[in-house]
């Protein structure tokens, strides 16, 4: 019989440098006490000194003044033990944690309910799904007589160049009646803003590298050593919001469009990043991924991880009016329809309400924050601790 617990240090070590995720880092320390004392948690520290761009054409100066980031996790329970009679009540739940606040993944509103205090991981999965960074962001506009400052929320790219995560470099969304690209380099004094390019309506980082595209359908690739290039062939429509996301080992532009008269209110278009040809092509189907579409971030999640078997090809968003009030749709890419939330309870209750087996005491809270596989949760890089992670908003 093998005995996990004696495998050497260094093997624990290399099999430990190959996870991608704080939350595979997490699963792995929860083993037993040789493997947690093998491996520190995997944190990225975000960075603290945050530089003021140059004075603008304009006579703006851009400031990034916090950077939070927000992870999307799935909760389900294991295969198991899923209650595949019961269609009101899933065996799985998405919830968003930006700030140490639970937020719902579509519409960014707080989840007002009595959310478990701790989670313990033998009685329920947790799953990243992906994060994302959200910046805070001020403007001085430098008038004739007075100075006008401007606060507001934009994204944020960081791509880690070192092991360790100090060596960085981001790209920040400024904005002042159009969005301009910046790009900053860890140890540099200044954000180095690109004037001539604006309308940005999307950034992600994918193969190393920054991907922005533009209002227009133009795309911007930016690589580690600011080299800015550029695919001059246009993707969709200038007059529809454009998104990017990473799915399947492939970059793709979505592309929402607003319909009018129309009760399905929006519909969608999916491409495909040709990089060597320097193209988008347009694809019918995403397989068996699902987009989950939030306000800052979009992710893409295989079906399976939802037991659904290979039922993907949707999109999840939302729309119309302010945080609290906007309303949640899924798009059938196939049926080429948009449905409220509220008129399909099994993709409704993925975000709200809480499910019942999420709430009951016996099988998901632990009664102490000892000896289980899910006290380490509170040493997660998202949150601060579980506490605040899984409270009341």
């Amino acid at each position: 019989m093998a005995y996990w617990s004696e495998l050497p240090p260094e093997l624990l070590t290399l099999i430990a440098k190959r996870l991608e995720t704080q939350f595979d880092v997490l699963r792995f320390r929860s083993i037993c006490r040789s493997w947690r004392s093998s491996f520190p948690p995997k944190l990225y520290p975000l960075p603290k000194r945050l530089p003021s761009s140059k004075k603008t054409k304009a006579g703006c100066r851009f400031s990034l003044n916090q950077i939070t980031i927000a992870t999307l996790f799935l909760v389900r329970l294991p295969p198991a033990t899923e209650n595949r009679s019961n269609q009101t009540d899933p065996s799985c739940w998405l919830i968003k944690i930006s700030d140490g606040k639970p937020l719902n993944p579509l519409t960014d509103s707080g989840l007002n309910a009595n959310l478990p205090k701790v989670l313990d991981l033998i009685n329920c999965q947790v799953i990243e799904l992906g994060h994302g960074y959200v910046g805070r962001y001020s403007v001085h506009i430098n008038y004739r007589f007075r100075g006008l400052y401007r606060n507001y929320i934009e994204k944020v790219e960081i791509l880690r160049l070192s092991p360790d995560g100090d060596d960085f470099m981001a790209v920040g969304l400024f904005s002042h009646g159009v969005e301009y690209l910046a790009l900053l380099k860890s140890g540099e004094n200044e954000w180095t803003v690109l004037e001539n390019m604006h309308g940005i309506q999307d950034i992600i980082t994918s193969n190393n590298k920054f991907y922005a595209i533009e209002r227009s359908g133009g795309t911007i690739i930016v690589d580690q050593f600011f080299s800015v290039g550029f695919i001059q062939h246009a993707v969709g429509s200038p007059t529809n919001r454009k998104f990017l996301v990473e799915s399947s080992g492939n970059l793709l532009t979505v592309e929402m469009i607003f319909l009018e008269n129309s009760e399905s209110n929006a519909g969608f278009r999916i491409f495909k990043l040709d990089e060597e040809n320097q193209k988008w092509d347009e694809i019918k189907s995403l397989g068996d991924q699902i987009l989950i579409l939030g306000l800052h971030q979009v992710v893409s999640v295989s079906a399976y991880e939802f037991h659904w078997g290979d039922q993907g090809n949707l999109v999840f968003y939302s729309i119309d009016g302010n945080v609290e009030d906007r309303v949640m749709y899924v798009f059938d890419l196939e049926k080429g329809i948009s449905i409220p939330l509220e008129n399909c309870p099994v993709y409704c209750n993925l975000f709200w309400p809480l499910p019942v087996w999420l709430n009951s005491s016996e099988s998901v809270v632990s009664s102490s924050m000892e000896a289980t596989p899910g006290t380490e949760f509170a040493n997660l890089g998202i949150c601060e601790d579980v506490g605040s992670s899984f409270s009341s908003s």
